[in-house]
């Protein structure tokens, strides 16, 4: 018995498996951008927040202003 081999449907499971993987490492990419983006967007709004409070209102919960700055420079 001889082996035959349909190289046409071969290359096109091949291709199809490859094109899957790129997509969804694409997905992947640009769903971490977003991630990164909403990360920093938030971080932005809380040292807003924290920063245009009152010192008797950061007082109350136990931060300075330095500390504010502080946190928000570090690197993580």
């Amino acid at each position: 018995m001889q082996l035959v081999y349909n190289y046409p449907s071969q290359f096109r499971i091949k291709t199809t498996a490859l094109l899957k993987r790129l997509w969804k490492a694409l997905a992947t990419f640009f769903s971490n951008i977003g991630k990164s983006i909403v990360k920093g967007q938030q971080a932005r709004a809380d040292f807003w927040i924290l920063n245009n409070m009152s010192d008797k209102a950061l007082k109350d919960i136990g931060v300075t202003r330095g500390e504010i700055k502080q946190k928000f420079n570090q690197k993580d």
